[in-house]
């Protein structure tokens, strides 16, 4: 991924205007191959990606978006196979939360060409990308929300500084890192995905997963209508609450902060053992291996939704209350194409910039007597 930004970033940067955009331009029908990648580079703004039936990219902005294709001879062998999540710090009144950096390594594209869409700025923005996009790499830099929605291609990447990031019908492997600030998933498919933050909860609802690994170091973890495939599965929260209800067959071992840490309310049958400081909840006679841990916090086991568990909603209110603020807050985001931004098209590689020439400087004399022999 190092290696995929520095030449889009190098690519992009060097690139020079071929059309002057209007103060409301648009840049519309950019035309890709069957299985393109798209790449989104922001400074800040919210951001909404979207998957439509067409088979082009258009790009809508209130604020200032360059954009530049790539063929597929140029991309080939610059795909990245695996991406380093940031090193985060984030300070707070109640202390500072370190993310670590980690390697991610991205499943595999399938086989056969692949053209790049590589886009830059800043500002409010919509992207609509073709159905057959099969990579996806998305980094806001400072301040800013994404919202990817019906994404079903076979990688993503998801990176924001501060602010929020959502997946809403999305059906693919990737990370989704925020280091400030709430990730929400809902009615989606992961294969495998690594979901973090320093601070903020993380919210899931109606989400399928062959292998996920979800951490935050000072929020909580809220999970209802979790169903689990073979692979494993964690959910860790170092300061905060483990919320987490299951549909299916699942064997959850959870470890919470001292006695009584693990509450469990569930409907249908189960196996229930427990010990000091945790318990063991074998669900439909066992299934894929769930680990739910806090060592400062509380977990919360249940099975389905949290709206079936009326009084489990009475003893945890506040994430209860977290929960469906998120996912109110979410509804709430703009849909509308945003207007009034410039978006340019970046074509053609300009020649090196020549220094601009200084004026001579003229320094008048004046003369007394005849000159010197």
């Amino acid at each position: 991924m190092k290696a995929f930004l520095r030449w889009a970033a190098a690519a992009t940067l060097a690139a020079a205007l071929s059309v002057a955009a209007s103060a409301h331009a648009r840049a519309d029908d950019i035309a890709v191959g069957a299985s393109p990648v798209v790449s989104v580079q922001l400074q800040y703004g919210y951001l909404r990606i979207v998957t439509w039936n067409r088979p082009d990219v258009e790009i809508e902005s209130a604020g200032h978006i360059g954009w530049q294709h790539f063929d597929a001879a140029s991309v080939r062998g610059h795909i990245p196979h695996d991406i380093t999540l940031w090193a985060q710090r984030v300070t707070t009144p109640r202390g500072s939360f370190n993310l670590p950096a980690e390697q991610f390594v991205l499943p595999t594209l399938p086989p056969g060409n692949h053209e790049a869409v590589v886009i830059r700025g800043g500002g409010a923005t919509v992207i609509h990308l073709p159905a057959s996009t099969q990579m996806l790499a998305v980094r806001i830099a400072g301040s800013g929300v994404l919202r990817i929605e019906g994404y079903h291609g076979a990688a993503f990447a998801a990176l924001v500084h501060q602010g929020a990031i959502a997946l809403e019908n999305v059906r693919s492997s990737g990370v989704a890192q925020v280091g400030r600030g709430p990730i929400f998933a809902e009615n989606s498919s992961f294969g495998r995905l690594r979901a973090r933050n320093a601070v903020g909860n993380i919210f899931f609802s109606n989400v399928t997963a062959t292998q996920i690994d979800v951490g935050t170091v000072g929020g909580s973890i809220v999970a209802e209508n979790m169903h689990f495939r073979t692979g494993l599965a964690r959910f860790q929260s170092q300061r905060g609450n483990v919320v987490l209800g299951v549909s299916g067959r699942a064997q959850i071992d959870a470890q919470g902060r001292g006695a009584n840490a693990v509450a469990t309310s569930f409907r249908e049958a189960h196996t229930l053992s427990r010990s000091r400081s945790g318990a063991r909840a074998i669900l439909g006679g066992g299934g894929p291996i769930v680990t739910a841990l806090s060592p400062r916090g509380r977990v919360v086991l249940f099975d389905g939704s949290i709206a079936s568990h009326p009084r489990l909603s009475r003893r945890v209110p506040e994430i209860a209350r977290a929960f469906h603020q998120v996912r109110a807050r979410m509804a709430k985001l703009p849909k509308r194409s945003p207007q009034g931004g410039h978006v340019r098209a970046f074509r053609r590689f300009p020649p090196p910039r020549r220094p601009t020439p200084r004026r001579p400087i003229r320094v008048r004399v004046r003369r007394h007597g005849p000159p010197a022999l």
